[in-house]
Order: structure tokens, then C-alpha cells, then sequence
């Protein structure tokens, strides 16, 4: 009997990882456009939307940005509590990398990754900032990402290489950006 393939399966070297870099850097530069836009843009909201705000939308991608690139580092440097030796792409996991896009409204986001009630406008640039200055540093062992051994469970997607942390960083960061879009598009609706 023929072994069952998983036809989702995104292996990592399937990855490009330069254009992962590209992807994560349009997503930062809008972020930080709309950081340092209109005040009042950030604090805009639309319940049927979101139950966000868009400053809460930006510090929530900034957190969980920061830490899918510390999986991505510690892979690197086969340092982290959280490394496992073995691991494969789920079903779900490859088809959430492989199309590019993530369902909205199925995931609650981690407690340490969830926004407070009121943003921070300091901690927030400190974090966009942080974030930036991250894929900098990822840029500089691109091949070392494609190639470091080793898996991080993520907490629904289960277990991913380095660059699959570094391409749900890319499609969890825009995810957000098409949420923040819709926000401002519903917000521009109301009277």
C-alpha cells in the first residue's frame, strides 16, 4: 500500500526567504506609517470588524512578530528551551502557509501577545522599532535560516522550522494589516 503523502506539506526549503523579508518589510513600513499617522487613527474601531482597535492590532502583531523571531534566531543558534529535534508540517499548518492567508475569527491570541485595553504609544514605537531592527539582524544568516536544523511548536500550527516561523511571521503580519485596512475602510462608513 503507497504511503499517504500530505499533499499541504510545505517544506522549508520551498521557502523564499528573501522574499519573506521583503513581505515582512512592506507590512513594518505600513505599521509604522500608521503609528506615526493620524492619532486618531490608531484608537478607530469597528465591532463588526474587529473587537480591536488598530493601536491594539499594531502592538499585538509587534509582540507576536517579536517572538516568531526569536524562534527563528534561537533555531539558528540551536539555543531555546523550545526546540525540538523532530518535527513535521501539519495539515493545517501547510495549508495555512501554502495559501497564504489565515482565517479570521478561529484563533484567540496568546495571553502574552494580547494587546491591553489602552496602547502604550512609547512601548508601541519601542516594539515596531524592535521589530525592524530584527529583520535587519534575520537578513544577515538568511542561510542560515534556510538551513538550521530543528522545530518550534507554535501554539496551533504545532510544530515549524525556521522558515515557516519566518513566513507566518510574513502572513500573520499581513493577516493583521487586511484587518486594520477593513477597520478604516467600516470606520470611513460611519456617519
Amino acid at each position: 500500500m503507497p504511503e499517504e503523502v500530505n499533499v499541504f506539506a510545505m517544506k522549508a526549503n520551498e521557502i523564499d526567504i528573501q522574499h519573506e523579508f521583503e513581505r515582512l518589510q512592506e507590512a513594518l513600513d505600513a505599521f509604522e506609517a500608521l503609528r506615526t499617522g493620524a492619532p486618531e487613527a490608531l484608537v478607530r474601531r469597528a465591532a463588526d470588524v474587529s473587537g480591536w482597535s488598530v493601536a491594539q492590532h499594531l502592538y499585538h502583531i509587534a509582540l507576536a512578530t517579536d517572538l516568531a523571531f526569536r524562534h527563528v534566531k534561537s533555531l539558528v543558534a540551536q539555543k531555546g528551551r523550545l526546540i525540538q529535534e523532530e518535527g513535521e508540517i501539519g495539515e493545517r499548518a501547510g495549508a495555512v502557509l501554502r495559501s497564504d492567508t489565515t482565517p479570521r475569527g478561529e484563533a484567540k491570541a496568546p495571553r502574552m501577545v494580547t494587546p491591553d485595553e489602552e496602547v502604550n504609544p512609547e512601548y508601541l514605537e519601542m516594539e515596531l522599532r524592535g521589530n525592524g531592527d530584527a529583520l535587519e539582524s534575520l537578513r544577515s544568516i538568511a542561510d542560515d535560516i534556510a538551513n538550521a536544523p530543528g522545530w518550534i511548536p507554535h501554539q496551533i500550527l504545532g510544530p515549524l522550522a525556521a522558515p515557516h516561523w519566518l513566513r507566518f511571521a510574513a502572513l500573520h503580519a499581513r493577516h493583521h494589516w487586511s484587518i486594520m485596512r477593513d477597520i478604516e475602510e467600516a470606520a470611513g462608513q460611519q456617519p
